[in-house]
């Protein structure tokens, strides 16, 4: 099982090596808005949504654990006539992009992440940013393991 500090490392390991994305961050949606200004575009910005827990087996043992992520893919226009259609074109790509490179590549985990659906962003920021945002699920095999439980008594 990935921890979700690894797992937003991956999420930014793959931004880093896609050659069109410049810039990546995680956090709340507040963040997303007061970093808009001081980032390089494209961006990719991953926003925790919620947490299902996990699905444990008849067993009780093992499962699936799931995590939820609004995963925002946006571009702003270099000149003033260039096309937020074309923006929209590549931005959306740059989504299926990266859950290529958990599903097939880095992770090689068929339906790693999984995609709910993804919205178009029209002009946020003051009018400047096109792209999408997708709702991504994440989901990681589980084991409980009480031997890996931090106590007192396993110091002794």
């Amino acid at each position: 099982m990935k921890t979700y500090k690894e797992i937003v490392t991956e999420f930014s390991s793959s931004c880093a090596a896609h050659l069109a994305i410049k810039s990546f961050a995680e956090g709340a949606l507040d963040y997303l808005d007061a970093s808009s200004q001081n980032i390089l575009y494209p961006y990719v910005f991953l926003r925790p949504l919620t947490s299902p827990g996990i699905n444990l087996d008849a067993n009780g043992v093992s499962g699936t654990r799931s995590l939820t992520f609004e995963l925002y893919s946006l571009d702003v226009p270099k000149l003033s006539d260039a096309s937020p259609l074309q923006i929209k074109s590549n931005t959306e790509q740059y989504i299926y992009d990266i859950i290529s490179w958990f599903n097939l590549g880095s992770v090689q985990q068929t339906e790693w992440i999984t995609l709910n659906n993804t919205t178009p962003v029209d002009e946020a920021f003051n009018d400047r940013a096109y792209g999408w945002v997708a709702v991504l699920n994440v989901n990681d095999t589980y084991v409980l393991d009480y031997c890996a439980f931090p106590s007192l008594a396993q110091q002794a």
